[in-house]
């Protein structure tokens, strides 16, 4: 009786894959996505997980290069059972980020921050914020009114510098503990 042994590289994305599982990324996400599974095998919060994985793999691998990332790694242990890394195609998972585009990055991420600093024991007790100014030179477009709030408006102002003639843009930056 032979026994048939395989490896597959593992490296220090188990540890990824289990903070993600420990903080229950998958499922959060999937709570609010809209699901469209007639169109892919696995759901947006795995494509989403195995995303993170990708980005912290060390790679650099593009989205039409993950199924390759993916070869010669366990992905039903990284990822869930009956996941391959044939489903991870870049056509997938540009789906997947035009499904969260169209939901609101800044929503779902206001969504998840929430409950894993919960998860975490992150309790904020203390915030500082903080706002600098800093003035351009050249043409930009303040002279017309910004079109719909998701466009950056460069307009004269208070100016730190003693310079209100010039354009100006703040940042603000806030911390906590």
């Amino acid at each position: 009786m032979s026994v048939e042994l395989s490896t597959k590289v593992l490296d220090h994305l188990g540890l990824v894959s289990g903070m993600c599982d420990e903080l229950d990324i998958v499922s959060q996400i999937d709570e609010h996505m809209p699901q469209d599974l007639a169109q892919r095998e696995v759901s947006i919060g795995t494509i989403c997980k195995a995303s993170i994985i990708n980005g912290l793999g060390f790679t650099e691998r593009r989205l039409y290069m993950v199924p390759s990332f993916f070869e010669g790694r366990p992905t039903e242990l990284l990822l869930g059972n009956g996941v391959q890394s044939e489903h991870l195609n870049d056509t997938v998972i540009g789906r997947a980020l035009d499904a969260i585009h169209a939901y609101g990055i800044t929503a779902l991420f206001a969504q998840l921050c929430p409950v894993i600093c919960k998860q975490l024991g992150l309790i904020t007790r203390y915030a500082h914020l903080d706002s600098t100014t800093f003035h351009l030179h050249g043409r930009y477009n303040s002279c017309s009114p910004p079109e719909d709030g998701t466009v950056l408006h460069l307009t004269k102002g208070y100016s730190r510098d003693h310079r209100p003639d010039l354009n100006q843009a703040v940042i603000n930056l806030i911390t906590e503990n």
